[in-house]
């Protein structure tokens, strides 16, 4: 009588560790950069979107609405540097701030720059011109830039330059 022999040999495990570590090497850098492009395009998306709510605000409320980088819970960032997040919020009559949205944070590894420090919607939707550059790990090639023309237009796309 032959029995059956279930389970595999020694060579045939070795052989398929061996395909694997060769698929991982080459798939796992790809994977990399499509997780690095997806992150770059949801920032890059959220600050297109918080910019059209500042201007979306300024004109739906008749007044000026303000965006800056964030410093803390009630001050905006002196800078060009826009990585600690950014602040879109409205000034009272009687000069008190109050916020409207926020984002928090971007990625540690990432570079956020700003033209200025502040970018102004008035209450006819125009703006101060300006622009935001995200650079992911630095790397220029994969930046991408969210520009606000004085007209209130916002566009975003690739930079490709500016880091």
């Amino acid at each position: 009588m032959i029995k059956n022999k279930n389970g595999f040999t020694l060579v045939e495990l070795m052989v398929t560790i061996v395909v694997a570590g060769i698929i991982l090497t080459i798939g796992l850098p790809s994977l990399i950069s499509a997780y690095e492009s997806v992150r770059v395009n949801r920032s890059i998306e959220r600050i297109h979107n918080l910019m059209s709510f500042a201007r979306n605000q300024a004109i739906s409320y008749g007044t000026t609405v303000n965006v800056c980088p964030f410093a803390s819970t009630t001050s905006c960032g002196t800078g060009t540097d826009w990585k600690g997040g950014i602040r879109v919020y409205i000034t009272d009559a009687g000069g008190t701030d109050k916020e409207l949205r926020a984002i928090d944070n971007f990625n540690s590894k990432d570079s956020v720059k700003g033209s200025g420090p502040l970018i102004t919607f008035s209450a006819d939707g125009l703006s101060s011109s300006g622009s935001i550059i995200y650079c992911p790990n630095g790397k220029a090639s994969d930046s991408q830039s969210v520009t606000i023309s004085s007209s209130g237009l916002i566009s975003y796309g690739a930079d490709g330059n500016s880091c």
